[in-house]
């Protein structure tokens, strides 16, 4: 790997753990695995380290045609993904947490780690954009492959993460776990109206002065 291609793995690597912010899942994350299993808790932190790495490796090498065939522009796909992210916000301000694990079938636990965790709390419309652009940017420089190392840091990243959030749980309780969560709620509602405010700015062609996920 030459000084270039380092250099551009470690812009990409910050930009997209920055966006993709592990730490704003891990609520929604703790609420759907057992509590006080931490093997559990790494069986899932695996499958939505998987799934993130899933989704970034497609908007590297087949995102941008993919939304060009169905006709669907980045500005669309912001908003469409903020609305997601906000929906999910407003249910934790309600309930103090997500759904409850006791009650959830395993494949319904399953299913809530790809959505919403995974995508669109972790790789959501931000991160997966900021792939793609980091990819043409890369092809540019005639080394493509070289975001596939940075995709792969950055799902070890989202693992770890994960896989140390039942550790805090058990040290901060039910309530502030609820404490966190609402708040991390209200998070989530504004990161959801940031990124569809982006996105109608985006289609009109605004300009917009807040930094945008």
């Amino acid at each position: 790997m030459t000084p270039s291609d380092s250099g551009t793995t470690l812009q990409a690597l910050v930009a997209l753990i920055a966006i993709a912010n592990p730490l704003a899942a891990v609520p929604v994350f703790l609420s759907l695995v057992p509590a006080r299993d931490p093997l559990a808790t790494r069986q899932a932190a695996t499958r939505v380290a998987l799934a993130v790495f899933a989704i970034l490796t497609g908007a590297v090498f087949i995102g941008g045609p993919v939304l060009a065939m169905f006709g669907i522009s980045f500005a669309a796909f912001r908003v469409g993904g903020g609305l997601v992210v906000t929906l999910t916000g407003l249910d934790m301000l309600r309930s103090g947490h997500g759904a409850e694990p006791d009650e959830a079938t395993p494949a319904q636990v399953a299913e809530h780690l790809i959505v919403p965790v995974a995508m669109p709390l972790i790789a959501g419309p931000g991160t997966i954009i900021t792939a793609m652009t980091m990819a043409a940017r890369a092809a540019d420089g005639g080394r493509p492959s070289v975001m596939l190392l940075t995709v792969a840091a950055v799902a070890a990243f989202v693992w770890l993460v994960l896989a140390l959030s039942g550790w805090v749980q058990q040290r901060i309780g039910a309530r502030g776990q609820a404490l966190v969560a609402r708040f991390m709620g209200l998070v989530l509602v504004a990161i959801g109206a940031q990124l569809v405010l982006g996105g109608v700015a985006d289609f009109f062609g605004l300009a917009v002065n807040a930094t945008r996920p």
